[in-house]
């Protein structure tokens, strides 16, 4: 028995090349976002970075939405909404997942971030109604077999167990966050939602920071001041509108599919920009994550 959910007025469908050229690009920029945070975490300790970023996108950004006169929130009911979602999906999700970074490798990372997908795929039929029928089902485990074999010699030996629970943990408010903003379908603009939720993501960031963090000892040298202005435009507004866009216009386990082309787009940035080594079977590993999306997009 599936649960109902509210009708989202006013919000079509995008067709399968528009939705997927949209996604592929929500998913090429949010792996960009590892190396930003890996530099960045060279200067600063993980709750601050991710407060700071949070705050400072979140505060130029709203206020271009009220300069730009856009809709904002108009009851408490509904501010109070953003607040919970900028909790699950900023303060939750980004926090836990710098910190999981410090005591696991790039390729464990990858692959427990990939259970986000199965979450939600799993999820979704009984909280917003999305189906998971044959074709998609084998389509995810596809695509997750896929980046389990593509990050397999890449993931470490005795790696933190809390680090890794940290990561599966960020997974869990992150598909919260998506369920909720999926099952509200608040009206209102996107850009003015992304960054309440920002602000408030940041600020419950910078409280326990600054209690428990070295803040004093951050390096604001060129590559923290570079890296930060990247991850505030390019991942905090470009890439977070985008996903907000694609939940909006979709269903919401179709877009948190791409996310599986997260460690690929990863691996080819490493080796392009870190000089990182990329093996001739890792082709195989990123055919079978595509083909497992493929398969997803073309479900029923």
């Amino acid at each position: 028995m599936q649960a109902t959910t509210p009708v989202e007025s006013g919000v079509r469908h995008l067709s399968v090349p528009v939705y997927t050229s949209l996604a592929l690009t929500f998913s090429f920029l949010w792996s960009t976002g590892f190396i930003a945070v890996a530099f960045a975490l060279r200067s600063s300790p993980p709750l601050f970075l991710m407060g700071l970023r949070f705050v400072l996108s979140g505060g130029v950004l709203l206020l271009i939405v009220i300069f730009l006169r856009r809709s904002l929130p108009r009851t408490l009911r509904d501010w109070l909404r953003l607040g919970v979602l900028g909790i699950l999906s900023f303060a939750f999700f980004f926090g836990f997942t710098a910190t999981a970074l410090q005591g696991i490798t790039a390729g464990t990372g990858a692959v427990l971030a990939s259970t986000n997908p199965l979450m939600l795929a799993f999820v979704a039929p009984f909280l917003l109604g999305e189906r998971l029928g044959l074709q998609k089902f084998f389509g995810l485990g596809l695509a997750f077999v896929s980046v389990v074999f593509l990050m397999s010699a890449r993931m470490g030996t005795g790696e933190s167990p809390f680090h890794m629970a940290l990561v599966l943990l960020a997974n869990v408010s992150m598909v919260a966050g998506t369920i909720l903003f999926k099952r509200w379908a608040l009206p209102y603009d996107l850009a003015g939602m992304n960054a309440i939720q920002l602000l408030v993501g940041g600020v419950a960031l910078l409280i326990p920071s600054f209690l428990w963090e070295p803040v004093d000892q951050v390096i604001w040298d060129t590559n923290f001041i570079v890296a930060l202005i990247y991850m505030c435009i390019m991942l905090s507004w470009v890439t977070m509108l985008l996903y907000l866009f694609l939940v909006r216009h979709g269903d919401a386990s179709r877009a948190n599919t791409f996310l599986f082309l997260t460690p690929v787009f990863g691996l080819v940035l490493g080796a392009l920009l870190l000089g990182d080594p990329l093996r001739p079977i890792d082709a195989l590993g990123a055919t079978g994550v595509a083909l497992g999306i493929w398969l997803v997009m073309r479900s029923r």
